[in-house]
């Protein structure tokens, strides 16, 4: 059964105090239920430190999409989707080649306390990967449309929906909110192939 962790915790950072992303099977915090973000704390000093944290890591990785603060050690209700994925056509799946120059770049956004409001019945299968399994890749079916509320940065509610390709990466995040990995949903799981990079989240 998931455990509700304390907000306290603080066990993404290596020993020389730079932040990192945590491999899924060193990770307690990614086997729990993250905690809501008091509104109060939103504008705080720590979540936007660790915002910024979570921004630099996701610039880095040149497949990564999205990033959960429970991914980085932090069991709090936050994730953040790169402007790469929000500019991508979302009839693209993440296991189809990105469109070049199809949209302006996007500024990442971020989501914190995030709850899904609808979710359709239809479902599609598609390829996933995730910044905390390495090296792996896998079959999910998700909802081919989702609707969520959250607040941004700044503290303000904002609604979202989206179809395909970003409501999978939605529901990939909203997972990792709540303790479980995309390969506890998948029908396949295989190792990827260094030819044929995913979208990892």
């Amino acid at each position: 059964m998931n455990k509700k962790l304390s907000y306290e915790i603080r066990s993404g950072s290596a020993s020389n105090g730079v932040r990192t992303i945590l491999p899924a099977d060193s990770n307690p915090a990614l086997r729990g239920i993250a905690r809501e973000v008091p509104i109060s704390d939103i504008t705080g000093k720590h979540i936007k430190k660790l915002i910024a944290e979570m921004k630099a890591l996701l610039s880095k990785e040149k497949y990564g999409v999205a990033l959960a603060a429970s991914q980085v050690g932090e069991p709090v209700r936050l994730f953040i989707v790169s402007g790469r994925a929000l500019a991508r056509d979302s009839r693209n799946s993440p296991d189809e080649p990105e469109k070049k120059d199809e949209r302006p770049a996007m500024p990442d956004q971020v989501y914190i306390n995030p709850v899904l409001l609808k979710i359709s019945r239809m479902k599609k299968e598609k390829h996933e990967g995730c910044l905390s399994i390495r090296g792996k890749w896998g079959v999910v079916p998700r909802a081919e449309k989702v609707m969520l509320r959250a607040h941004n940065e700044n503290g303000e509610q904002f609604t979202r929906g989206a179809s395909g390709f970003l409501a999978h990466v939605f529901q990939h995040e909203m997972d990792h909110l709540d303790g479980i990995l995309y390969t506890d949903k998948a029908t396949n799981v295989y190792d990827e192939k260094p030819e044929e990079p995913e979208a990892h989240e």
